[in-house]
């Protein structure tokens, strides 16, 4: 990028644990010092604060005219309180003389229905005068090109951080699979009912009822978990067989990602892109899941893992059968996904790419 030029992004407090934190604190070390400068926004910045939405108004403001950037950077996801706060920046960028790009970060389908029927509107005269958008799945483009957006569209990814591979030798996870006596299964997401966390549990009771030797973690934490324990044990399963961790971060994620062989993540949220997938691969772990958001883009069936069509447990169990009673297949879809992962999804990797996107978007101005 041209050191003429200043880029401004506004960022949720990279402090919180959510998705955009995670992938800007990926991608800001590999960017150029002191040209991509961030505006941190939203309600954990101005904590006990009412008036937290029109203080980020005031203070966005603030930043544009004292930094005058090159181009403004908005980050918002598909969501009501997302939609109006960045689209309320993206009016007073319009207004100031700035040109602007909008990153999609989260895609909340509902939403998208409701966006058509009242606030299509408003999306035309805030975030439709864009200069460039960049999704994360094909479908999400479509729908910005059916809402009438004629600015070039860039289809990215989430990030994988390096040092999560620090000292982690994805050929040894599989040198011996062929012997493995016990297949790990691991799900680790935020626990909420369309994350296909439940299916995932009596999937898994379908594969120890068939008698196959594997155990399955569930790593996270949510409102749901008390009744999602009761509901596992309620099947007859033991804690040897299915453990809970609870919420696990550095060490402990690094850990279970290296020591699990499939990674299973059934969801039928409205995902952008999960991260944790990306992470999987980046482990050697094939993967299923099920084609929402930016997956249905990504995660190649047969090839990277299995992609469920449906949602019934006996649809997941069969996909999770299907790698289990081929050891060596898994092993290859492992290797073939770590491989993929450090080429595309490693945090170096999608800050080049971002910054030729600002190269290229401010080289139409």
């Amino acid at each position: 990028m041209s050191n003429d030029h200043t880029i401004l992004l506004t960022v949720p407090c990279l402090k919180d644990q959510g998705g955009v934190a995670s992938f800007y604190n990926g991608v800001f070390p590999h960017f150029p010092h002191g040209k991509v400068v961030s505006l941190e926004i939203g309600g954990t910045k101005n904590s006990g604060t009412l008036l937290h939405p029109l203080v980020d108004q005031f203070r966005f403001r603030s930043a544009v005219k004292r930094m005058k950037p090159s181009l403004i950077h908005l980050n918002p996801s598909l969501g009501f309180k997302s939609f109006i706060r960045d689209g309320l920046f993206a009016w007073q960028a319009k207004q100031l003389g700035y040109p602007f790009l909008v990153f999609w970060h989260g895609w909340d389908k509902s939403f998208e229905a409701i966006v058509e029927k009242k606030y299509l509107g408003f999306f035309k005269r805030t975030f439709g005068q864009a200069a460039g958008f960049i999704v994360l799945a094909s479908e999400f483009e479509r729908k910005l090109r059916e809402w009438g957006v004629t600015a070039p569209v860039y289809q990215e990814t989430t990030n994988v951080e390096e040092s999560l591979l620090d000292g982690i030798d994805v050929q040894e996870k599989w040198s011996e699979s062929t012997h493995l006596s016990q297949i790990k299964i691991l799900f680790l997401a935020r626990l909420e009912r369309n994350k296909g966390v439940f299916e995932t549990v009596q999937a898994f009771k379908f594969l120890i009822d068939k008698k196959f030797p594997v155990c399955l973690t569930i790593a996270g934490d949510g409102v749901i978990r008390q009744e999602l324990e009761d509901y596992t044990r309620g099947l007859g399963l033991t804690s040897q067989q299915v453990h809970f961790t609870g919420d696990i971060r550095g060490k402990e994620k690094i850990q279970a990602f290296a020591e699990h062989h499939i990674y299973c993540f059934p969801t039928f949220y409205g995902e952008g892109l999960p991260t944790s997938v990306l992470e999987a691969m980046a482990f050697a772990m094939p993967v299923v899941t099920r084609p929402v958001g930016g997956l249905a883009d990504i995660v190649e069936d047969g090839k990277m893992g299995e992609l469920v069509q449906g949602k019934t447990p006996k649809e997941i169990a069969h996909c999770l059968e299907k790698l289990i009673l081929d050891k060596e297949r898994m092993a290859k879809i492992g290797l073939y996904n770590a491989k993929y992962a450090k080429e595309h999804f490693m945090a170096p990797v999608v800050a080049k790419r971002l910054l030729n996107i600002y190269d290229t978007i401010l080289g139409s101005l």
